[in-house]
């Protein structure tokens, strides 16, 4: 399905993520029920990482450890299971949602809830894939030498394919309300059934790690920002100092940095999920039920999948602006200056608005 599968430069994957996180947010407003799940992803994402911090400041502090450790017990070993349960199920309600949107129906997020509840076999399978490809991800070798670069590469590729293969499958279970086994086939062939206008879109690797990869410096640069801040407060908070090298800072800013940081990180994570959602259940449907999306849609959502900018309608005046441009470049290649062609055109009648407006538009096409 995914031989074809090759990963942009990072300039291109970056460009595209710009572009796809933009004109998401304009899919999102024609049904708001579509940001719900995206809502309550983040929330849950967010209690989650508060807690886990909450556990290192008991940890540091040396107070209510034993609670500490109730509650890290509890993140390992229920609420990051539940979280993977949590998130697809979220996702296939938003998947379903904009199905709905695009077709040209409006339905809310209960209504979205109520009909995935009916897909929960499927939506459990694709759930322990995705523990299994964390946990595949997890198991890159630190080693040096060829073998060890191999396997990281290989790793790495099935991760990613494994995600680009999750977000049809969503679609796939919620539109087509099938069992896993009979959609596998219909997914495979999908490549072979992809319209002309939409070809090179199949199999696109827009978000990588292109978020991560540009905020990493910023990240970077605030942390050394709240170490520098600890080191003025050793003597104020000395219960809190740590020496590394013979370096001593305070470990409040360190963690509260740390803290927004892993905040910040969770929201745009969960906002990229929902934009991969978002594409992939509008390209699954542009695919298998193209005459169902709405006629007044249509384009858009092809220019959307093609992640190119809307042609924009030309008035009549643009036109006539357009065809006296052409009319210029003409005279101009036989040897009239734009002085001489400008008096003339005057002369004859033409405004010299759209004169000026001729010649700046033969002057961008250069």
């Amino acid at each position: 399905m995914f031989e074809k599968f090759t990963k942009k430069p990072f300039t291109d994957r970056l460009k595209d993520t710009g572009f796809l996180l933009k004109h998401s947010f304009k899919v999102v407003g024609k049904d708001t029920d579509i940001i719900k799940p995206t809502v309550h992803m983040v929330v849950l994402s967010l209690i989650l990482t508060t807690l886990f911090f909450g556990v290192l400041l008991s940890f540091f502090t040396g107070r209510y450890v034993g609670w500490g450790i109730l509650v890290l017990l509890i993140l390992i070993f229920i609420l990051t299971p539940f979280k993977f349960f949590y998130y697809i199920r979220q996702k296939a309600d938003q998947s379903w949602i904009v199905y709905n949107t695009v077709t040209g129906k409006d339905i809310s997020y209960r209504d979205a809830h109520n009909h995935t509840k009916t897909q929960k076999s499927s939506l459990r399978k694709i759930t322990l894939i995705e523990i299994l490809m964390k946990y595949v991800g997890s198991q890159r070798s630190s080693k040096g030498g060829i073998g060890a670069t191999l396997i990281n590469l290989f790793l790495a590729a099935l991760v990613e394919i494994w995600d680009l293969l999750s977000h049809y499958m969503i679609p796939a279970v919620v539109v087509e309300q099938k069992p896993l086994k009979e959609l596998i086939p219909q997914i495979k062939s999908l490549s072979n059934n992809v319209p002309a206008a939409l070809v090179g879109v199949f199999g696109i690797d827009f978000v990588g790690n292109v978020i991560g990869t540009v905020l990493f410096p910023i990240y970077l640069f605030i942390i050394i920002i709240s170490v520098g801040i600890g080191s003025l407060l050793t003597s104020t908070m000395p219960n809190t100092v740590w020496t590394i090298s013979g370096f001593s800072f305070s470990w409040v800013p360190v963690l509260i940095v740390f803290y927004i940081v892993f905040v910040i990180g969770a929201i745009i994570r969960k906002i990229v999920e929902s934009t991969k959602v978002i594409y992939f259940t509008i390209f699954y449907t542009a695919i298998r039920a193209p005459m169902a999306i709405t006629k007044d849609m249509r384009d858009e959502l092809t220019h959307y999948l093609l992640m190119e900018q809307p042609i924009p309608q030309v008035t009549q005046k643009e036109q006539s602006v357009q065809q006296l441009a052409n009319y210029i470049d003409q005279y101009l290649k036989t040897g009239y200056t734009e002085k001489q062609l400008k008096d003339f055109l005057v002369s004859k009648g033409y405004s010299a608005r759209d004169v000026d407006s001729a010649f700046a538009s033969l002057k961008n096409r250069s």
